[in-house]
């Protein structure tokens, strides 16, 4: 059975850390038909810089933000960590 919240948290964690280039290795890697003729660097360049795939990371980074304010961390040392705006977390 599929445990939805372990799901969640893994997926959390992923997009947290992932770099756009971690991201492009594991998309070649799990969706090959993405690198077969006819797409190019330009294509995948213009999916990292997409609104979805930019906006999939803010919103998991705005998910994560408060659970590492109740850890302890200061507003400051999250937007850091981030690579937010302080006044985004602020707000």
């Amino acid at each position: 059975m599929l445990d939805i919240a372990k799901c969640k948290e893994i997926l959390e964690n992923y997009f947290t850390n992932v770099t756009s280039e971690e991201f492009i290795v594991d998309l070649e890697k799990y969706c090959p038909e993405l690198f077969e003729a006819g797409s190019n660097q330009r294509d995948l360049d213009d999916f990292k810089n997409s609104d979805l795939y930019q906006q999939a990371k803010e919103e998991n980074k705005l998910e994560i933000a408060p659970r590492l304010l109740q850890k302890g961390l200061s507003v400051e040392e999250v937007a850091e960590l981030l690579e937010l705006d302080v006044h985004l977390l602020a707000g």
